[in-house]
């Protein structure tokens, strides 16, 4: 029969130290001391100490017998054991304090500054893929430049978008989630390229639309190079809008949750207001898009009047509407 003493200085249980710091957990046939704090990450030393005050084990068995109410023996009769039966059979696992997060949330700008960038870096790599710098002279005396794939034009209104959203990121309210949901979006329509390039399967329909409709332009008519650069940019803008943004939403928020240890995370709206305050920097990048198409068209004088006509095809209204119907679909997405 197991040795059991009552302590001297006799420790309530449960105390209020157990209810504010310690979790119940009930006892069942198999447990003992070290397969719970395995279980628990604690150190069996601990988790007796937490429980009974003690480490004197005839003082231990009394508490088992008395609090616990354990009534099985071990096979050496030396201790009480646990089992179903115990009434009311409740012990407490101190709580544990979780690791502290890598990424500290006030640095959070900083961090995600970074990555924009390296995303901003990215997308004047994609873009370049649709341009070259031909060996011949132009009337200005400089080299010509070609677009060899009207693929560009929505790949370089991508690439001034980055810029400005990395520029006005510092007005925001929450930088570090505008920030953090730049590369998420972008990698997004990478992929879908990437896809394209090696063969088409898993590109989504409004992609395929964007793909399929661009190619090598129309230097030699200007309403079929305008035309070109026209279906890019609506396809493009339309297929990443429509087809990508609420589900980019959905996991820039559990991911940047998560990098920064936000438990719980805030509400979604918490992003709202920064995120349609982000729709007057894609008109800013639209207009900087035309200046671009002036510059390069196969006729520099029309360029100017042909830019200023494409950039009224690109409806701002339009693209805000679409904007808020992905923040409506990632909201439902999350159950918010």
């Amino acid at each position: 029969m197991p040795s059991t003493k009552r302590p001297t200085v006799l420790a309530p249980f449960p105390s209020a130290e157990h209810l504010a710091k310690g979790t119940p957990y009930k006892v069942k046939d198999g447990d003992n001391w070290w397969s719970i704090a395995s279980a628990n990450r604690v150190d069996v030393a601990e988790l007796i100490n937490f429980n009974f005050k003690t480490s004197n084990t005839d003082e231990i068995n009394w508490y088992l017998r008395e609090k616990v109410g354990c009534r099985l023996e071990t096979p050496d009769h030396d201790n009480y054991r646990f089992g179903s039966a115990d009434v009311p059979g409740t012990i407490y696992i101190p709580k544990v304090a979780p690791p502290p997060c890598p990424n500290d949330f006030s640095k959070s700008f900083e961090i995600e500054l970074k990555e924009a960038l390296r995303t901003k870096h990215q997308s004047v790599d994609v873009a370049s893929r649709f341009f070259t710098t031909v060996g011949a002279v132009g009337r200005t005396g400089r080299f010509i430049s070609t677009i060899s794939d009207t693929k560009y034009w929505f790949a370089k209104l991508y690439e001034i978008t980055t810029g400005f959203e990395i520029s006005a990121a510092r007005d925001y309210k929450q930088p570090g989630f505008v920030l953090h949901f730049i590369p998420i979006f972008y990698n997004m329509y990478n992929r879908a390229l990437d896809a394209w390039d090696a063969g088409g399967a898993g590109v989504s329909p409004l992609w395929r639309l964007h793909f399929m409709n661009t190619g090598r332009p129309d230097n030699d008519s200007i309403l079929g190079w305008s035309s070109g650069i026209m279906t890019s940019l609506i396809t493009g803008v339309t297929a990443h809008i429509r087809g990508d943004m609420g589900q980019a939403l959905e996991t820039a928020y559990h991911s940047f949750a998560s990098k920064y240890c936000l438990d719980p995370p805030p509400p979604f709206d918490t992003y709202k207001e920064d995120f349609f305050a982000m729709g007057t920097v894609f008109n800013q990048a639209r207009m900087a898009a035309m200046s671009l198409v002036a510059s390069l068209g196969p006729i520099p004088e029309a360029g100017v009047k042909i830019g200023d006509s494409l950039g009224a095809g690109l409806d701002v209204n339009q693209v805000n509407q679409w904007r808020a119907e992905a923040w409506a679909d990632a909201k439902r997405r999350l159950g918010q």
